[in-house]
């Protein structure tokens, strides 16, 4: 297609998009009961685009007080939004985190203590997000949206037999990008719809978010439901050129790691220019965020990990703040005020409440979310939750030299205290963030009884969370067959 007629195609589709609209905002009006699409002051659908960054780091933003990385297009949404700066993930590492973040619960429930993984070995297996969990997607397409996943997956083993895929999870579409450690970024292998196709000589950055726009034109007459989950900064990041001489006054691996923000960035101000230019910034929420904090520099296996976590303590991996609190902004018309932040604790499992509010739709008593509406923090107000927020992961890493890193395996959030301690309900930590973000000075002995309510509090939790489904759901593929694995695995993308 010439460009011509590639542009004439899109000023027709823009129209298109505008008209269907409002006509489908004729029918949201009348509609009363039931889930439907979220509307906005004007009772028009809006329309929902979730760009999930990997390994990027609090730190990892203009907006977010980086020195001299360049991210125009998301320090702009963030200026034309809200920023939340107390956001977390459910999870340091990425699976369980888009666990969390698609299921609106705390993803051990259902068994997700680690990264999905084909073990044969049902005591350490994890194939797949059982596909009876409440999805974000199926949601969002009951309530009349149209649903797409472009990037990065890692929510099960699509290519294998009989186990689920994208549409069994509720995407109308997907283009999943066969991701590694090496073959990410540039002339990439994916899957669009479960048939393989190779983008070479392409970036992938590029192809994410061309994706998007030709997903978002090709059916105007009803809303759409988009998660970009990319694949940057994930390790072993790749750059062009032209974004490593934007810092060539770093060293060889810094240039890599900011070229490769820089250039998702670009992309991602193409597509927030695409809403502009198409009417559709003002009926689209955006969110932003990342699956996890950035991975520490001293990483055995790439030295171009340099992710900032804004000085607080840990990083990917570990349950300190500085592997799962991330950057995160909100641009919801007519609900958040464009450059405000809020310094409400949020984290990723609140959007499914969220969402499932505001379509009216009916959430499964069997299956209770872990978050609650944000919609009151977002127009500026508090958040009334009524537990604390909740991590279990027992993990850790090993850097050069062999020198590991670990954390105690429990944490809990609540207002100012941040409380930590092992499985085995010992090893007890306790830190007020309002002084102390960094997680330095270990309170447990000045505050005794703070300690003593937030153990028993994580007791009672631990129970609950770890109870029998957790050990029963559905999450095991008889036909998983354990295979050599390859740079074209999906799931792979660690």
């Amino acid at each position: 297609m010439s460009p011509r007629s590639a542009s004439l195609t899109r000023t027709i589709a823009a129209l298109l998009l505008g008209g269907a609209t409002l006509a489908f905002a004729g029918a949201g009006l009348a509609q009363t009961q039931g889930p439907h699409p979220i509307r906005g002051a004007d009772g028009r659908p809006l329309n929902v685009i979730i760009l999930y960054a990997d390994d990027m780091g609090w730190g990892d933003l203009g907006v977010q007080g980086h020195a001299f990385l360049r991210t125009p297009a998301i320090d702009r949404l963030a200026a034309t939004g809200m920023r939340l700066t107390q956001f977390y993930v459910t999870a340091p590492i990425c699976s369980p985190s888009r666990a969390g973040l698609l299921t609106g619960r705390i993803q051990n429930r259902f068994g997700m203590k680690k990264l999905i993984n084909d073990s044969p070995d049902r005591t350490i297996a994890f194939h797949h997000v059982p596909t009876d969990e409440p999805m974000m997607p199926r949601m969002m397409r009951e309530a009349g949206y149209r649903t797409a996943h472009v990037g990065k997956w890692h929510i099960s083993f699509p290519d294998r037999k009989n186990e689920p895929r994208p549409e069994d999870y509720g995407y109308d579409h997907s283009l999943l990008l066969s991701g590694a450690r090496h073959g990410s970024y540039f002339s990439a292998n994916w899957r669009r719809n479960g048939k393989p196709i190779t983008t070479e000589g392409r970036w992938s950055a590029e192809v994410y978010v061309d994706e998007v726009i030709d997903f978002i034109e090709k059916d105007p007459s009803r809303p759409f439901f988009v998660s970009l989950w990319s694949f940057a900064p994930h390790q072993e990041v790749f750059c062009a050129p032209k974004y490593r001489e934007m810092y060539a006054d770093r060293s060889e691996s810094e240039q890599y790691f900011y070229g490769t923000i820089t250039q998702m960035d670009e992309q991602y101000g193409r597509l927030l220019r695409y809403l502009d230019e198409h009417g559709l910034t003002d009926h689209t929420i955006v969110v932003f965020s990342s699956d996890n904090g950035a991975e520490p520099h001293l990483i055995p296996w790439s030295d171009r990990a340099r992710g900032s976590n804004g000085g607080l303590r840990g990083g990917k991996h570990f349950i300190y703040d500085g592997g799962i609190r991330v950057p995160g902004i909100v641009r919801w018309p007519g609900v958040t005020e464009p450059g405000r932040d809020s310094r409400e604790v949020a984290w990723t499992a609140d959007l499914m409440t969220t969402f499932t509010t505001a379509t009216d739709s009916k959430p499964d008593p069997t299956r209770p979310f872990d978050g609650i509406d944000l919609r009151p923090v977002l127009r500026g107000g508090t958040a009334q939750r009524p537990r604390p927020l909740y991590w279990e992961f027992e993990g850790g890493v090993t850097l050069r030299n062999d020198v590991k890193m670990e954390a105690p395996g429990l944490a809990l959030r609540d207002g100012r205290w941040k409380f930590h301690c092992n499985t085995s309900f010992e090893r007890v930590e306790l830190y007020d963030l309002d002084i102390d973000q960094n997680e330095q000075w270990n309170l447990k002995d000045v505050y005794p009884e703070v300690a003593s309510r937030f153990l028993a509090t994580m007791r009672g939790l631990y129970a609950e969370v770890n109870g029998p489904y957790s050990k029963s759901a559905n999450f095991w593929n008889a036909d998983m067959v354990t295979i050599p694995k390859t740079l074209g695995d999906p799931a792979l993308s660690r």
